[in-house]
């Protein structure tokens, strides 16, 4: 009886060690989010890689891209606004030409909370 109960209290102990952590929303700061399969925080802004990127936006810069933050996670579409810029190799160039990314590598940094495309880089 002994085994099992020391068996029984392992097995909670080491559960409760290897079980990641469920943020309670009033010990977080505001402007941040917790992913809790990572126990990670995420700042105001946040990005995602895609090798082939699905992005689609009108002439008047009025759009949407999708991808995923971690293999683990859930898709993100996040909104292309005008104000979204483009990098390539860290020079800005006009937001017309990340439609040549379509379908290819590229970053897109995010504003976790509005859903909105920051910048996209390649």
């Amino acid at each position: 009886m002994k085994n099992k109960i020391q068996n029984f209290l392992s097995v909670v102990l080491l559960m409760t060690a290897i079980s990641p952590a469920i943020a309670d929303d009033d010990l977080n700061p505001p402007g941040k989010l917790v992913r809790s399969h990572q126990n990670a925080v995420i700042d105001k802004y946040n990005a995602f890689e895609s090798e082939a990127l699905r992005m689609s936006f009108n002439d008047s810069f009025d759009g949407f891209a999708e991808g995923k933050v971690c293999d683990l996670c859930e898709e993100i579409k996040v909104t292309i606004t005008p104000e979204t810029k483009a990098y390539k190799n860290n020079i800005e160039v006009p937001l017309k030409n990340a439609k040549s990314r379509i379908g290819r590598f590229a970053t897109v940094t995010f504003d976790v909370k509005s859903k909105q495309a920051v910048a996209i880089y390649w």
